[in-house]
């Protein structure tokens, strides 16, 4: 006679068992902490794939983005500050992989406009030129003078 074996079985359902979601507001201040806002930012985008319905990771991430244009300004010139392009863009730039806003962005810097007035020129909301801006510094497409 063979044993008897308990056989468990997980109670079937139509409905798609989620995984569960992942408890944002410790990763992202462990990774903000650790790495800092961009790579946070990058890893942010990259779990969007995974989770596209999450509306606490889109809310993480335009938190993150919050953050990046705050510490853009953290400078002391503030929006006096006048961006120029740096060396290396000026040197290599077909290695930068530009949007259309950030291409356009890159043309209005002359090494005499201001944030400010940048800001004004740019057919983009403010917050989001300051974003383009942001990222292009870190790209170190641009620099920005303290």
């Amino acid at each position: 006679m063979l044993p008897r074996s308990r056989l468990q079985f997980a109670a079937m359902t139509s409905l798609p068992i989620s995984p569960p979601k992942p408890e944002w507001s410790r990763l992202v201040s462990d990774s903000i902490k650790q790495y800092g806002g961009w790579h946070t930012y990058l890893k942010l985008i990259e779990a969007r794939a995974a989770y596209p319905d999450d509306l606490s990771l889109r809310g993480y991430t335009e938190i993150v983005r919050n953050t990046i244009v705050r510490d853009f300004l953290a400078h002391p010139k503030g929006l006096q500050a006048v961006p120029k392009l740096s060396a290396e863009f000026l040197t290599n730039f077909d290695r930068f992989n530009l949007s259309a806003q950030e291409g356009y962005l890159i043309s209005l810097i002359d090494g005499r406009l201001d944030l400010q007035k940048l800001l004004i020129l740019s057919p983009f909301d403010p917050f989001n030129t300051l974003f383009h801006l942001a990222k292009l510094q870190h790209e170190r497409a641009i620099t920005v003078p303290q």
